[in-house]
């Protein structure tokens, strides 16, 4: 539940981000269709970034390191290493779609997004034990204790 708050805390900052670069670009009062849009499309994008790359990402480098040390290793892996496909994205739609400061913009937005996830995600998970959530099967060579309750077979 707190990623999921640690989530939208870190996609509001986001929002403000974009949302104020709009009105330094446009000068002029945003409309609701421009806020609309821009809230609706970082949602999209923010929600399948976070399920499908940082917290996956950061949990598999949270197993690997056998916990949150190196702690500064986590927000940066969230804000740079994850979103290289965010920043070629953006470098590529520079003189498309985007002019070259909403794409900057665009760009340190999901960068301060990525950072206050991964310093959340640490903030979080620091004193936590890691527990694997992979089924093992029981080894049927260890011994057992007896229970004293006999199988079908054995009983008379």
């Amino acid at each position: 539940m707190k990623l999921t708050f640690i989530s939208l805390g870190s996609w509001l900052l986001a929002l403000s981000i974009i949302v104020l670069a709009f009105i330094f670009i446009e000068g002029d009062a945003l409309s609701i269709s421009n806020i609309k849009g821009a809230t609706l499309v970082s949602l999209v994008i923010t929600a399948l970034l976070f399920s499908l790359a940082y917290a996956p990402s950061l949990f598999w480098l949270r197993n690997r390191l056998g916990g949150c040390r190196p702690a500064a290793l986590f927000p940066l892996a969230s804000a740079l290493i994850i979103n290289v496909p965010v920043f070629l994205i953006g470098f590529l739609a520079i003189g498309r779609t985007l002019a070259a400061t909403e794409a900057f913009a665009f760009i340190s937005a999901f960068v301060l997004m990525g950072a206050v996830f991964g310093l959340g995600f640490v903030w979080n998970y620091q004193n936590r034990d890691i527990k694997s959530a992979a089924w093992r099967y029981p080894n049927p060579f260890t011994p057992r204790s007896p229970s004293g309750i006999l199988p079908v077979s054995h009983r008379s």
